[in-house]
């Protein structure tokens, strides 16, 4: 468990977490400044204390040095370098995972959601075996579900002629009874599910009315909790009858129906999803850039609470009126990942959240063929290196990591230490990290070899060390990142369209 420090200033919560006598601090960085470009921190010469222990790298005190090498020493480098006792040089922090230039998830939302169309999508997207689509991606893609459906909207949800009332969702209706609970409970568990797209799809005809009650809330809760099924990612959803939204509550009169944070209300439902684990929010905005430098924002909630805000590209542009052109569905996917996007974001470094709704049109094969060669085109940047694509959750976590880390580098027999002390979170506060909590985390360094990588005092594990050649920057050394699950855990249900 994570253990947090709310109340600590920075200052000292680092000295009470006991790594001692080290040297510079490294991070967090302001707006990934790190990313392909040599810093000089980190570099101090240091000597053993008295009585230090040999390989302990903590028992090392600082002295003063000089400035670390310049971009062309490290890219000059021979990798591995062999340990003449000479400490190596750690430059700095790199973006991304090594090799990607950048990071990005597909975020989509469950409107029209079938269990058919959700099966085919994934086994498209995250397998490889071979599908109505053609063969699998094996990209590591999680979606978005529903606790409840009330949509009473005109329309079929899928081929043959499904209502609204048969979109996928964990409840019947808004009833206590069980619709597809247990398969969307295997699918939280095996990584194909990880956002929550609001309580449940309450769109209505009139939106002056909702099924929505607090009632509702608590118990969608109780069920998630009592499977061990915990989400960290919230997104906003629909018409003015879903008023369990809450992200934008306030910013405009338009969003004064969002009432999920306002304590007031009868919809309130934040004093308990919140601390029931939900830390990303993206609420229910438009936003025409594909990349950003980072994804997340501190956001205050009527009641007070604080969560990270999201973004999310969402429309191509906005016209005369300022209204968004929406491009989020499988028709508008070839615009959004786009060859121009894509190279955007790896000139940039930057992270993309797109926004879809993969399962949102009545086609037998779900994506037009367009949207399968704009997914290929993606997978094609995965597989060389380019853009690292991942679940939702994860690149936020990252996102979260990658800014706000706090560590030092030491010194000690011809080895460099790299002493992850804390992520100073300045929404839900400074923790302790596990591994996987940095799993990506990567530091460039003059000698992979003779870098190690430890949380405070205790090394990484080295089967999750990677220690990769130069990338015209310098050699560097990371935690890997998580290994992608091509395994097909579709499952049908009698009873479950």
């Amino acid at each position: 468990m994570k253990v947090k420090m709310l109340a600590m200033s920075a200052a000292v919560w680092l000295a009470a977490v006991g790594v001692t006598g080290c040297g510079t601090v490294g991070g967090p960085e302001a707006e990934g400044a790190a990313d392909v470009a040599v810093r000089a921190f980190g570099n101090d010469v240091q000597t053993p204390s008295t009585g230090s222990t040999s390989g302990a790298g903590g028992n090392t005190t600082a002295t003063s040095g000089g400035v670390a090498g310049n971009s062309a020493d490290a890219e000059s480098q021979p990798y591995p370098v062999v340990n003449t006792h000479v400490p190596p040089k750690v430059y700095g922090m790199r973006k991304f995972p090594y090799p990607y230039d950048a990071m990005l998830a597909i975020s989509s939302d469950a409107d029209s959601e079938t269990l058919r169309k959700f099966n085919l999508i994934h086994e498209f997207i995250n397998t490889t075996q071979m599908t109505p689509l053609g063969k699998g991606l094996g990209l590591d893609f999680a979606d978005s579900f529903f606790m409840y459906n009330e949509d009473n909207l005109p329309g079929d949800v899928d081929i043959h002629h499904e209502p609204m009332s048969d979109e996928l969702s964990w409840f019947k209706g808004v009833s206590d009874q069980p619709y597809a609970a247990s398969i969307l409970n295997h699918y939280i568990h095996v990584g194909w599910i990880d956002t929550m797209h609001t309580f449940g799809d309450f769109s209505e005809r009139n939106q002056n009315e909702t099924l929505f009650s607090r009632k509702l809330a608590i118990q969608a809760i109780d069920a998630l909790k009592a499977d061990g099924d915990y989400l960290t990612v919230w997104t906003d959803h629909g018409n003015k009858s879903n008023v369990d939204n809450f992200g934008d509550y306030g910013r405009t009169p338009f969003y004064n129906y969002q009432q999920g944070a306002n304590p007031w209300s009868k919809y309130y439902h934040t004093d308990i999803t919140i601390p029931y684990g939900i830390r990303f929010v993206w609420p229910d905005g438009a936003s025409d850039e594909f990349g950003m430098s980072s994804m997340i924002y501190p956001l205050r909630l009527p009641d007070g609470r604080e969560v990270w805000g999201f973004w999310r590209y969402t429309c191509e542009a906005f016209n005369a009126k300022g209204d968004p052109e929406w491009n989020w569905t499988p028709f508008g996917l070839d615009e959004q990942l786009s060859p121009a996007h894509l190279r955007e974001i790896e000139i940039h470094h930057d992270y993309s959240i797109v926004a879809q709704h993969l399962c949102g049109t009545t086609y037998p094969g779900v994506l037009p063929q367009t949207a399968v060669q704009a997914l290929r085109r993606l997978a094609q940047q995965y597989y060389e290196g380019k853009i690292l694509v991942t679940r939702t959750s994860r690149l936020l976590n990252y996102n979260v990591v990658q800014q706000y880390v706090s560590y030092r580098v030491t010194y000690q027999d011809g080895k460099a230490y790299i002493h992850i002390l804390a992520t100073l979170d300045p929404v839900f506060g400074a923790y302790v990290p596990t591994v996987d909590d940095i799993r990506g985390l990567t530091f460039y360094t003059s000698n992979p070899a003779e870098t190690v990588i430890e949380i405070r005092n205790t090394p990484v594990s080295a089967n999750l060390i990677q220690e990769n050649r130069s990338d015209g920057v310098a050699p560097s050394i990371g935690i890997k990142w998580w290994p992608v699950d091509t395994a097909n855990y579709a499952e049908t249900a009698p009873g479950v369209y």
